[in-house]
């Protein structure tokens, strides 16, 4: 049997995917091939339950668009999964040569890509964690889940961290993607000196090329020594430093997903998203009560419900977790 697997989307998602290819592979023995998007194709790529990673990459379109098309039209596949419920992965489901195109009910769906004529699992709460929901087209296949698990792979490599980490420490993980999930950087710094006051661990701060910015002004804000990872480490080197962290302490972004799946410890810090839908599968999840949260915004003006999240709360947190466990 041979299954496409359409999802795009960024570092969570593909994380939250993942054990539904894991339970198609081993129940069903098939031969996996996943549509991803190039952040997460490293981790698609060298996963042992995925056979064959197709690429689209959406700033490059003149150059992906013919190469996806191909791939997925040169394979017979029994069954095209849609993951993605959008628009332009309902295309890709439609364009692939499958005998099954399968995608969520019309209520969970997003721009109109209900309307493909695809074979539809069945209705259910579109809340409950994204997991989950993933999870639920195992079920449809007639699958039933024996375990969550994720694989990830590089956590036994021997490759060493550049630069070495060769101390215990606590991961500090600044970026995300929407804005208005951000912690203030007066507050990060705040957390490493309480960290580095109160426990014998080092703080190490990580996120993309984007937060190098966000990084400096928070060493800058510290009166401690902190190793800064922003922008330094491929996706590998990131699993690494994540599998052999202390703790992480991260906003909603994809490593927050990263450590769950790794079972690192984990605070969540969470404001205008859901947690119960869109946080981290294992962890401890920070939310401040506020009338307006959780609303959802990718920005804000006045985001008061991060801003409630003091960094003293997180600390007492992470003394629970690291010192008094």
């Amino acid at each position: 049997m041979k299954v496409l697997i359409i999802k795009l989307g960024a570092l969570g998602d593909v994380i939250n995917t993942l054990p539904l290819a894991i339970n198609i592979k081993e129940h069903l023995n098939a031969e996996i091939h996943w549509l991803v998007a190039p952040l997460s194709l490293p981790l698609v790529n060298e996963h042992k339950s995925v056979d064959r990673a197709i690429i689209f990459d959406k700033h490059n379109l003149k150059k992906s668009l013919p190469d996806v098309f191909k791939q997925i039209r040169q394979t017979k596949y029994d069954i095209a999964l849609d993951l993605q419920r959008l628009f332009k992965s309902g295309l890709f489901c439609m364009a692939a040569k499958a005998d099954r195109r399968i995608g969520f009910d019309k209520k969970r769906c997003k721009e109109m890509s209900w309307l493909f004529p695809f074979e539809r699992i069945a209705s259910a709460d579109p809340n409950t964690h994204m997991l989950n929901q993933y999870m639920e087209f195992a079920k449809h296949l007639g699958i039933e889940p024996d375990k969550i698990s994720w694989d990830i792979p590089w956590t036994k490599s021997k490759e060493q961290v550049k630069p070495d980490l060769d101390y215990d420490y606590i991961v500090l993980n600044i970026g995300a993607t929407k804005p208005a999930n951000r912690w203030k950087p007066e507050y990060f710094a705040k957390l490493a000196d309480m960290i580095e006051k109160q426990t014998h661990f080092k703080s190490v701060i990580t996120g993309g090329n984007d937060d190098k910015q966000y990084g400096k002004e928070i060493e800058t804000r510290a009166h401690c020594q902190i190793k800064n990872l922003c922008g330094k480490t491929s996706l590998k080197e990131l699993v690494i430093v994540v599998a052999n962290a202390e703790c992480v302490v991260s906003c909603d972004t994809g490593p927050m997903h990263l450590a769950a799946a790794l079972g690192t410890s984990l605070i969540a810090l969470f404001g205008p998203s859901d947690p119960y839908r869109t946080g981290p599968f294992h962890g401890t999840i920070i939310q401040e009560k506020i009338d307006c949260s959780p609303c959802n915004k990718k920005k804000c003006k006045d985001p008061i419900c991060m801003e409630k999240i003091k960094p003293e709360h997180v600390m007492d947190k992470l003394i629970e977790k690291v010192i008094k466990k």
